[in-house]
């Protein structure tokens, strides 16, 4: 008869330990997942300078080589999960843009881009810097 309740009590011991192992298992899981996109959100960060330049470049040069190389480097960014943030003649949004100067325009209004924002997988990653319409 005392050999029920002690083998209750293991049984009891044992799912709360197997429990207790899925929460870490799931909790280590997402840590990792966190990091990985961290460390993602870094390494972008650095490409997308290098990608302004290239930009900067193939405005300058007009030149069809760069322009498909740029072409291919944007596409496998996009495959990573970046995107560019679309400003240009859209409504004035801070949780994407920052609004880096006004001019003459429709109000609250994306007139002209001076840097390209981003999001990666979803998030700001970095909001366009854009100039804002305002009345005259």
């Amino acid at each position: 008869m005392t050999k029920k309740p002690k083998i209750s009590e293991l049984e009891d011991k044992l799912a709360r330990s197997l429990a207790d192992y899925a929460n870490l298992s799931k909790r280590i899981e997402e840590q990792k997942q966190f990091f990985v996109s961290l460390a993602s959100a870094q390494i972008m960060g650095k490409i997308i300078e290098a990608l302004d330049d290239l930009y900067l470049a193939s405005g300058h040069l007009k030149d069809q080589g760069l322009d498909m190389a740029l072409d291919k480097l944007k596409s496998a960014l996009k495959s990573e999960g970046l995107e560019e943030i679309d400003a240009l003649d859209k409504e004035f949004d801070p949780k994407f843009m920052d609004c880096v100067h006004t001019s003459d325009g429709k109000p609250d209004t994306v007139v002209s881009v001076h840097k390209r924002g981003y999001l990666l997988n979803g998030q700001t990653l970095r909001p366009a810097q854009v100039i804002v319409g305002k009345k005259t």
